[in-house]
């Protein structure tokens, strides 16, 4: 899972200059080491963490994980609610043809043929085997997978962050680097202007070097353009207004290989695999007996009596149970699909763990890599600053031409530029590392 698509070209593009760190850059760095406790006070100092914080306020996977904690409540109620006792009025009015009649007449009433009644009914559940546990669990195992993969996607977007957040430190390290060329380049410039009034060199020297100032100049400008932009980026994804910030050099994050990885996919696997069991317990409950209390009390004509032709009160309650017998078969059934969902699950998390495992070892090798490369960027950008100051002294005593001064710079330049290339490189690597393993 890569940090920098679509980025990645800018740890490749502006490669052609190469600065000499000599007089004129060293008075370049010390103005703007004055300079810049003036810059720092008019603008903010932004740090990664800050701007990821600010990202995850501003996005819509917060809002869903409170969504998704009151939604758990409101689940757990329903899957409780059928113990809640059930009130309810149910009231008749009917007319029918006939009525009972005895065969003889015992001086009973002839029952009328409208009938009337109003009745309250009470029913409360006493037992029906595990059916509130085990649903209310299958609900909270279910609520927690959702819970995690909303993080999920909240790591995706910190890696989003740190893939935008390193391109523009790259950037902002690239216009600085051009800019100690270009203070070099008027240095030179004055220098042999002088010459060139002298009769000492040619114009074509002079001019050589102009083109040079006017090449830099425009890779500033593409540069700050390509800063511009993703720094329009990140103030959308943040909700800050980042135009005049600062923006930190995050410290290397420690990593170890050894350590087992705790990414959220596995969470997810975990409580999915939970979810299953414990809805196949609810579906076994279905077949285990249930108790049920019931009462109904009312008023009409007739009453329990069926053969009295008053308005009378009357009431009835007790106790009822139901024992399932031929629907066994069906809860087996969904308990086996229950069962084989659970096995495909974990296929998909074995899947997952070697994959996650095979990414890790490449990464690792990748940032063993690039800290090697470090190592030797550093001597060859020494070698290339002791040449580049020999070739300055040649080209005012005439021993070289400009071109060859401009090839000696671009070779420093991109030794610079590759230097720091790969320490933003090994920055993302590890922090690619550490989301591989769930540490991000």
């Amino acid at each position: 899972m890569g940090l920098y698509s679509g980025n990645a070209d800018l740890f490749q593009k502006h490669s052609i200059f190469a600065p000499s760190i000599s007089l004129s850059m060293k008075k370049y760095f010390i103005t703007l080491f004055f300079l810049l406790p003036l810059l720092v006070f008019s603008q903010t100092v932004v740090t990664l963490q800050q701007c990821q914080e600010w990202a995850i306020s501003q996005s819509s996977a917060n809002v869903q994980k409170e969504l998704n904690a009151q939604l758990l409540g409101v689940k757990l109620n329903d899957a409780a609610s059928h113990l809640f006792p059930t009130l309810e009025i149910n009231g008749r009015i009917s007319f029918q043809s006939q009525t009972p009649q005895l065969p003889i007449e015992w001086g009973v009433d002839k029952l009328s043929r409208d009938q009337y009644g109003v009745y309250l009914d009470f029913q409360q559940l006493l037992y029906a085997g595990s059916k509130l546990s085990n649903g209310r669990q299958y609900e909270r195992m279910m609520n927690k997978s959702e819970i995690n993969k909303l993080d999920l996607s909240i790591n995706i977007l910190k890696e989003k962050i740190i893939s935008i957040y390193l391109s523009l430190l790259i950037l902002e390290k690239q216009i600085l680097l051009l800019s100690g060329v270009e203070n070099t380049i008027e240095e030179r410039l004055v220098q042999l202007k002088i010459l060139l009034e002298s009769g000492v060199i040619y114009g074509n020297t002079v001019a050589q070097l102009e083109l040079e100032a006017l090449k830099i100049e425009q890779q500033k400008g593409e540069l700050a353009s390509t800063k511009e932009s993703l720094t329009a980026s990140l103030s959308i994804i943040t909700g800050v207004d980042l135009r005049s910030a600062v923006f930190v050099v995050p410290e290397m994050p420690e990593i170890e290989k050894n350590s087992s990885s705790s990414r959220l996919e596995f969470s997810i696997f975990d409580y999915e695999k939970k979810g299953l069991d414990y809805h196949r317990k609810f579906h076994l409950s279905n077949s285990l007996p249930s108790f049920t209390f019931f009462a109904t009390g009312g008023y009409g004509r007739p009453a329990f009596n069926i053969f009295s032709n008053k308005f009378e009160w009357s009431y009835i309650f007790g106790l009822k149970f139901n024992i399932p017998v031929i629907a066994w078969a069906k809860t087996t059934g969904v308990a086996n699909i229950i069962e084989l969902q659970k096995k495909i699950l974990e296929s998909h998390e074995r899947d997952f763990e070697k994959s996650n495992q095979i990414a890790i070892e490449e990464k690792w090798n990748e940032i063993k890599k690039i800290e090697s490369l470090i190592l030797l960027d550093k001597q060859i950008t020494e070698k290339y600053k002791s040449i580049t100051e020999t070739s300055k002294v040649q080209l005012l005593n005439g021993m070289i031409t400009a071109y060859d001064f401009i090839k000696q710079q671009n070779d420093e330049l991109q030794s610079l530029i590759n230097q720091e290339v790969h320490l933003m490189q090994l920055l993302k690597a590890k922090f690619e590392f550490l989301a591989l393993k769930g540490e991000l």
